[in-house]
């Protein structure tokens, strides 16, 4: 399920992106919008919220964080789950309210239909969220429990 938040990205700028450069933070398609504005000097729009988030900090190498504390992940219009990285913590969460039903059974997608819905018996609903340490378990495989997670409500709430 992180796969797609863990797909690299590949830049190049010669004489302003440094050569080798490599980032560890999540960054979304979302902010290339305000970094394409920022380098343009075009300001962006007051009547709506930007989601996304200039980019530059960190390709400049000024900042090793993303400026994304939650990335808000949906199916379709559906909220079906989201990342938390707390600023000065290691740790980076991430709950799912409901997770697609694969097919064929064990596969990552859902191949007879070749996209996944998100809705009906498409879907399981997990109540409470499914729970995990994505730093310590990128591959979400073993979910946290309150007995396993001390700060399980919290980290929820």
């Amino acid at each position: 399920w992180e796969g797609g938040i863990r797909v690299p990205g590949i830049l190049r700028w010669p004489g302003v992106i440094q050569a080798g450069l490599e980032l560890d933070a999540p960054t979304s398609n979302m902010d290339l919008f305000p970094t394409v504005a920022n380098l343009a000097g075009a300001p962006l729009p007051e009547d709506r919220i930007i989601d996304g988030r200039d980019l530059m900090p960190l390709l400049l190498g000024q900042s090793q964080h993303s400026d994304h504390e939650f990335l808000f992940h949906y199916c379709n219009f559906y909220l079906n789950a989201v990342r938390w990285h707390p600023r000065n913590s290691t740790s980076i969460w991430k709950a799912f309210f409901f997770t697609p039903k694969f097919s064929p059974e064990g596969a990552n997608g859902c191949f007879a239909t070749h996209v996944c819905f998100c809705h009906g018996h498409s879907i399981t609903h997990h109540d409470p969220p499914l729970l995990f340490d994505i730093s310590q378990d990128p591959r979400e495989t073993d979910p946290l429990t309150p007995t396993s997670e001390p700060r399980f409500w919290e980290i929820l709430e």
